[in-house]
């Protein structure tokens, strides 16, 4: 039987459309050293809104509201005989490039502009690699901000 384990990470939009991009401690259990979105694992009984609010002040010290959170994409992958639904949410704040308190599970951060999408994917995790090829190649940010 294939064990799951459900994402909810975010890509998080500061006022000038940079956006959050972390990078995992040379520790980390789970692709050390590589670049990562704030978000993480969904608890048992937790929504995956719940959760990526929860991860995100964990790991940054941001507070987002679950209304203000939008689906960007969604897929699942197994790797390594692991199941993993990821959800992507969508946040823009309203300030720019807030200060962030990062938490032990990564050594650094960055606001980047968006058009460093393309170099940062191959460097990601391959369970949103998919999903930010696809915002990028659709500009499906466009597309959201005038909803």
């Amino acid at each position: 039987m294939t064990k799951t384990q459900c994402v909810a990470k975010a890509l998080i939009l500061d006022k000038n459309s940079d956006f959050l991009l972390l990078t995992r401690s040379d520790t980390h259990p789970h692709y050390a050293g590589y670049y990562d979105l704030p978000g993480g694992g969904v608890e048992k009984a937790e929504s995956y809104r719940k959760a990526l609010v929860r991860e995100v002040h964990e790991e940054t010290g941001l507070s987002l509201d679950e209304q203000q959170i939008r689906v960007l994409y969604t897929v699942t992958q197994v790797i390594h005989g692991v199941s993993y639904p990821t959800v992507l949410y969508y946040a823009r704040l309203d300030k720019e490039k807030p200060d962030i308190d990062l938490s032990y599970e990564h050594k650094s951060f960055d606001w980047a502009h968006i058009d460093r999408l393309s170099e940062v994917e191959p460097q990601i995790a391959p369970t949103y690699r998919e999903a930010l090829s696809y915002i990028r190649d659709n500009d499906v940010i466009s597309d959201i901000d005038t909803v």
